[in-house]
Parts: structure tokens; C-alpha cells; sequence
């Protein structure tokens, strides 16, 4: 796990933009249609896909990101404002 210096964490915009490009190509679907605030799983969210969003998270982040964590925070919105204040906290 990378560790990230907190004084230049990513914001819950950037995860954000992060999330809408990687659940874009990994659903096939265009970032420009994806609605932060709707549910993941209506863009064709697959726990499959959601284990390695998680992977790709903790490395990005140097948070653990535990892969259950899109059935927590079930929108981009809310699971980027979660953990832009994880990575903070830490």
C-alpha cells in the first residue's frame, strides 16, 4: 500500500472523476452519462468490478478500501466524499 501525503490528497471532486472514468471503461458505458449521485450499480456496478475499483483505490488512496465498500456508499458522490475524509483522517 503507497502511503499519500495528506497535505496534497485528492479531493472528493478528484475521486470522483476518478470513479466516473474507471466505472466507464469497466462498464463500456461514456463518463459524460454518469450521474454521480445515482446508484453505481444502475451503470452495471458487478462486485467483480467493485473488488478491483477497492485495489486500485488503496493503492491510489493509501487508505484500505474494503471491497464492500460501493454497497456502503452506493453512489460516486457519497463514496468519494467518504473517502476524501478517510484520507484526511488518517
Amino acid at each position: 500500500m503507497n502511503t499519500t501525503n495528506t497535505a496534497c490528497a485528492p479531493t472528493a471532486e478528484a475521486i470522483e472523476r476518478w470513479l466516473i472514468g474507471r466505472i466507464a471503461a469497466a462498464t463500456g458505458g461514456e463518463a459524460a452519462a454518469i450521474d454521480p449521485d445515482k446508484v453505481m450499480e444502475a451503470y452495471g456496478l458487478t462486485s467483480v468490478i467493485a473488488v478491483g475499483l477497492s485495489a486500485e483505490l488503496e493503492d491510489w488512496l493509501g487508505i484500505d478500501v474494503d471491497a464492500t465498500i460501493v454497497w456502503e456508499y452506493p453512489t460516486i458522490a457519497g463514496l468519494a466524499a467518504h473517502l476524501a475524509d478517510a484520507v484526511r483522517a488518517r
